[in-house]
């Protein structure tokens, strides 16, 4: 099995302006865009990347975390009531939870997108480059879930209760935390399409140093490809966009095309 490593995501929205505006002026992130990739922007978070993308027309209807959003992004917060009233103040829409993680506040953005807020006593915020701790994922299949990430992508079950299962990576990177109650999604529409993961509001990325080596063994596994092993001129990097138990999407990248050894490099391998 080759390494893996979760560290990124991204988010299709439809109008990606007004989605610009909220990430950049009300939650007061740094962005900046590349004039020549059209309706993409990339925020400067923490820990994970945040990018956010023009959505195929079909997208899947965001109606809140684990109705047509699988996944969560987490934001830490050194302190949750100051956070809260600085979010009142610009005018978003939060809602509050008490879970075995303890207190979390949820936030609703541009097109019905849920994020989460979560207590991080240790971590200096800085809302132009605030820490991405991990995901939250709401699951119609969770023993399916948990085997997914742990037997396929490598991650480790830290703990399990009966309602949350964490899952951790080395290093103190991104971690996983799956719950019950997310609903499944049929991934045939985005099977093939030149970008299936543009058909749901948040997708994951994992990243490896092998992607060809990656490809065989997720091929091995019998997961569901919604798009084959690709090189993209335009932005240097290997890609195959995979699916979960749930049918979610998944990128697995090695940034840089492989050479015919595996490693990175000018080539003149064929990869698509």
């Amino acid at each position: 099995m080759t390494s893996f490593t979760l560290n990124w995501f991204g988010m299709a929205v439809h109008d990606v302006p007004a989605a610009t505006d909220f990430y950049s002026k009300k939650l007061g992130i740094h962005s900046w865009q590349d004039e020549d990739k059209g309706l993409w922007r990339y925020f400067e978070t923490r820990r994970m990347t945040f990018e956010l993308f023009k959505a195929h027309s079909s997208r899947v209807e965001a109606k809140g975390w684990g109705n047509g959003q699988a996944f969560r992004p987490v934001i830490l917060v050194s302190d949750l009531s100051a956070a809260v009233s600085r979010l009142q103040d610009q005018g978003v829409l939060l809602s509050r939870d008490i879970s075995e993680s303890g207190h979390q506040i949820e936030i609703t953005g541009p097109e019905e997108i849920r994020w989460s807020l979560m207590d991080g006593s240790d971590i200096e915020i800085d809302w132009a480059h605030p820490v991405i701790a991990g995901i939250e994922l709401k699951a119609a299949n969770p023993e399916g879930q948990k085997d997914f990430y742990t037997q396929v992508l490598g991650m480790t079950l830290e703990h399990k209760t009966d309602q949350v299962m964490h899952l951790t990576q080395p290093n103190g990177e991104a971690w996983l935390r799956i719950q019950a109650g997310g609903s499944s999604n049929s991934p045939q529409a985005a099977i093939n399409s030149p970008k299936p993961a543009f058909f749901f509001p948040i997708w994951i990325s994992y990243e490896t140093k092998d992607i060809k080596q990656a490809n065989a063994w997720l091929q091995q596994q019998n997961v569901t490809i919604l798009h084959p092993l690709t090189y993209h001129e335009d932005w240097h990097g290997t890609d195959i966009i995979i699916a979960d138990v749930d049918g979610n999407a998944i990128q697995v990248v090695q940034y840089e095309k492989p050479d015919d050894n595996g490693g990175t490099g000018n080539t003149n391998l064929n990869v698509e």
